[in-house]
């Protein structure tokens, strides 16, 4: 792969990153939900029964976020060498996606501080579920406002600087506004096992853009062979 142009290279950051991202949401979802997060007791067993599968899917989605951040870095140096009177926007979106990959690694810290602690010898069963919950809450609003911020630069900057097609314009600033609507969860209560909650399942679909984006963004970076790249209409 010697020779690689900063385009490519680019694609295969984003590509590798959702790959591994959506891999770490499978070992999620094996382990399954706990029964009752409202008693401590139960969820301390639940976490114990579930550690390694847990453990692993935080870990993959840490290693994903941080390829992300080469994807970021990509993006702005093709953006600025196609328009560089529009570098203010592309260092606006990279800002923006760092803002956002520092605040979900935060949140995927406290559950893996709460895996750890659940197989302690000192486990502690209301500290165990308060550590689930942070982490999840810190999913909610707090990582969807700078994501829809994120979405709507990184759809003016495909638009503005014609580095990614039409199409993946729309798809940031549509995704940007319902990201930004879900993000009005933090007036609901904490209950992941809701649909409608400050923790709860629509938190996690409100990433589907940001994954359509990046994989799209991803997918027409790697097919391309020169060294910059390539202008749409």
């Amino acid at each position: 792969m010697s020779g690689w142009s900063v385009v490519r290279w680019t694609g295969v950051l984003g590509l590798a990153s959702i790959v591994v991202q959506l891999v770490g949401f499978i070992f999620g979802f094996a382990g399954g939900m706990p029964s009752d997060i409202n008693d401590a007791i139960k969820f301390l067993a639940y976490a114990k029964t579930v550690h390694f599968t847990a453990t692993t899917a935080l870990l993959l989605l840490v290693i994903g976020l941080t390829l992300f951040i080469g994807f970021l870095a990509g993006l702005r140096a093709l953006a600025v060498s196609a328009a560089a009177k529009d570098e203010w926007l592309a260092t606006t979106t990279f800002g923006a996606g760092v803002a956002v990959t520092v605040i979900v690694l935060i949140g995927l810290g406290f559950g893996l501080a709460g895996l750890a602690l659940a197989v302690s010898t000192h486990a502690d069963a209301a500290q165990v579920r308060l550590l689930a919950e942070v982490s999840g809450l810190i999913g909610g609003a707090t990582t969807l406002v700078p994501l829809a911020f994120f979405l709507g630069a990184a759809g003016s900057l495909g638009a503005t600087t014609r580095i990614l097609p039409r199409w993946l314009a729309m798809v940031g600033w549509i995704g940007s506004v319902l990201v930004l609507i879900i993000a009005f969860t933090a007036y609901g209560r904490s209950d992941p096992a809701a649909f409608w909650s400050a923790n709860g399942y629509v938190t996690v679909l409100a990433i589907l853009p940001f994954y359509v984006w990046t994989l799209g963004a991803s997918v027409v970076f790697l097919q391309q062979k020169g060294t910059t790249a390539r202008l749409n209409k």
